[in-house]
């Protein structure tokens, strides 16, 4: 009797350890899923190969990833490019606009097109063809592709929004630690008067190779202005609505 109530036993644990491996491992594989990339959802060659190249792809806890700004980070040590832009629309139009933008209305034109976005905060992927994209916030981090040349030359890009001042307005964003560049970027929304607002667009970069170095402001000034162009374009649509 007491032989039969031992082997009924073990049949029993048994029974619970299965149900464990079966029952719980799809639970454990759905959430990897959630937080995993799909390569093939990202339309962009040189995304997919900057993606694979980092190793993002094997992540599962996206809060490995790290900007190439630290808190300690000397600015004087970077290269520096200051771009200026006016706009006759009052400055707190201009920066709910900014602020409150998806990353397919801010980064997603002829030049620069979105390929994917990673929320650290939610450990969540966001591809482009999705219906719904988020404002933009901390902790978000853009795979972007770069037309060069007329396409003749196209560069993945990856960088992190690290900081969003609502008192002083201005957005902070930085290139990844695995970018070939370095350095960050700010955009801070101020009031000119009389109407007028002044979006000043600030890069500190640097890399490893002078050359890439000499090259960077002559394609990098096209770039923000496409941006700002294309933001402006948007302001001025919401105010015409």
């Amino acid at each position: 009797m007491i032989r039969k109530n031992v082997l009924a036993g073990k049949t029993y644990l048994n029974r619970i350890i299965l149900f464990m491996a079966f029952g719980l491992l799809p639970a454990a594989m759905a959430s990897q899923d959630v937080s995993s990339i799909n390569l093939k959802e990202i339309p962009q060659k040189k995304v997919r190969k900057f993606i694979i190249s980092g190793a993002f792809d094997k992540m599962r806890d996206f809060s490995l990833i790290h900007s190439s700004w630290k808190k300690d980070a000397i600015e004087s040590d970077f290269r520096v490019i200051e771009k200026t832009f006016n706009l006759k629309v009052g400055h707190t139009i201009v920066w709910n606009t900014y602020r409150h933008a998806n990353s397919i209305e801010m980064w997603d034109n002829r030049s620069v097109k979105l390929g994917l976005l990673i929320s650290k905060s939610t450990n969540t992927v966001t591809y482009r063809n999705n219906d719904f994209f988020p404002e933009i916030d901390t902790g978000q981090v853009y795979f972007l592709r770069l037309r060069l040349l007329k396409g003749l030359l196209n560069l993945p890009v990856a960088f992190e929004i690290i900081k969003i001042n609502q008192e002083e307005e201005i957005i902070e964003f930085s290139y990844l630690e695995k970018n070939k560049s370095k350095g960050k970027q700010t955009i801070h929304i101020l009031d000119g008067g009389n109407g007028v607002t002044n979006i000043v667009h600030k890069t500190y970069f640097r890399s490893g190779s002078l050359l890439r170095d000499d090259l960077y402001p002559f394609f990098h000034k096209r770039f923000i202005k496409e941006f700002h162009r294309n933001m402006n374009r948007k302001i001025r649509k919401g105010l015409s609505v």
